[in-house]
């Protein structure tokens, strides 16, 4: 297996190797399959709530979209996305450490109160840019630049 992706994590005062490649991103999206479609409908929830206001004025209620229905959806939301973290986290602890999720449920509780989870979740997504990235395969050799590829516009 090409190292795609590898980095040590201090959790609890014991370093872990995390280490993803492609066969893992397969691997977490067959683990949260059920769960995406979820993830999906969260983000059209959370589309209108997030548009930026253009119009502010003497009668504008800055809390009128904001219920306590959505606050505790919010909350349920959330948790399930821990939930698709920590199974990448045990994806990403399994080929060094052979853990079972129940254990790396666990660590995960223990990393989120030392790092805050805001940061295990970047670490992830980085992780899964790289092994999704040809660019970190040991074997990819420098490529020339095609002159007829316009730059794309963004």
């Amino acid at each position: 297996m090409k190292e795609f992706s590898k980095e040590i994590i201090n959790i609890d005062g014991d370093d872990y190797t995390l280490f993803l490649n492609r066969k893992g991103v397969i691997a977490w999206e067959k683990f949260c399959k059920s769960e995406n479609e979820k993830v999906k409908q969260m983000k059209d929830k959370y589309k209108d709530l997030m548009k930026e206001r253009t119009e502010i004025n003497d009668n504008t209620n800055p809390f009128e979209d904001i219920s306590d229905e959505l606050l505790d959806s919010l909350d349920k939301d959330q948790e399930l996305v821990s939930v698709l973290y920590v199974r990448l986290y045990w994806i990403l602890l399994y080929t060094e450490h052979k853990l079972p999720i129940s254990k790396v449920e666990e660590l995960y509780k223990k990393a989120s109160e030392e790092y805050g989870e805001d940061k295990l979740v970047e670490l992830a997504i980085q992780m899964v840019e790289d092994a999704n990235s040809e660019r970190k395969a040991k074997d990819t050799k420098e490529l020339k630049n095609l002159t007829a590829l316009r730059p794309r516009k963004n």
